[in-house]
């Protein structure tokens, strides 16, 4: 956070290959530096989306983030986690 100038409850959108997403940020030495963790939400906030509850609990999508491209060698599963983003602090979608 420090490397990025980045302050508590400033929002910052994170971008991957595949997508960006907004959220605020949260300071926390329980995060190695390089890391970024972000708790998935629903992200049904989008216009036209059909589904009352999930829209009462909106938030920013993991799944806006990661890579279809991306998956485990052994399995074949979709890899969730690892995904690689860039910061562009004061940002939005």
């Amino acid at each position: 956070a420090r490397r990025h100038h980045l302050v508590e409850g400033q929002v910052v959108c994170f971008q991957s290959r595949t997508g960006k997403i907004s959220v605020p940020v949260e300071i926390s030495g329980d995060i190695m530096p390089g890391v970024v963790s972000i708790p998935h939400g629903w992200g049904h906030d989008r216009p036209g989306v059909a589904l009352e509850t999930a829209c009462a609990r909106p938030g920013a999508s993991l799944n806006d983030l990661t890579d279809e491209l991306a998956v485990d060698p052994l399995t074949g599963n979709a890899a969730f986690s690892g995904v690689e983003v860039w910061i562009a602090a004061g940002e939005t979608d």
